[in-house]
């Protein structure tokens, strides 16, 4: 290719490009994220598997105790029905905003959560379990089909202080 073609598809590329990119409205982008993540919350006092399912993605890769799983909707959907069953929340709150930033091109995003959660889950035979936790995350999405759906996390759990000795 001469310098010249070279030269004149830059001069028409770059623009062509720069301008596409200036069209995102990426603020727009970070408030649908957010609206995910508030429908999460929703989710989670509601417990609705179904609710939960409404941003999944062919294939889900979660990281977490030193694992990489990689998993099917079906699979998630069986999960949160498992995890929802007899459970109630009492807590499923930020602790700090959540840290939301999207690429240039809105085809990729990322959010990172601090949120202190506080659930009793009772079982078919009637005993209750009790969990407090803060939990910290960072989701990955990517737009399919002018959408965001979840692709990948990575979570995280504060540690437990240890219980008090009885008196």
């Amino acid at each position: 290719m001469s310098r010249f073609a070279i030269l004149l598809l830059a001069i028409v590329w770059v623009p062509v490009n720069a301008d596409a990119q200036s069209k995102v409205d990426l603020a727009g982008e970070v408030e649908q994220l957010l609206r995910i993540h508030e429908s999460d919350r929703r989710a989670h006092f509601e417990t609705s598997a179904k609710q939960i399912m409404e941003h999944a993605a062919d294939e889900f890769i979660s990281v977490s105790n030193g694992r990489v799983q990689r998993t099917t909707p079906a699979e998630n959907l069986q999960f949160f029905e498992e995890y929802f069953k007899g459970a109630k929340y009492y807590e499923w709150d930020d602790l700090e905003p959540p840290i939301v930033r999207v690429s240039n091109d809105a085809s990729m995003a990322w959010m990172i959560v601090r949120t202190r959660v506080h659930r009793v889950q009772t079982a078919s035979g009637g005993t209750a379990t009790e969990r407090r936790f803060v939990y910290a995350g960072i989701m990955a999405y990517e737009k399919k089909d002018g959408r965001w759906v979840r692709v990948a996390n990575v979570s995280t759990f504060e540690p437990q202080a240890p219980a008090a000795p009885p008196n």
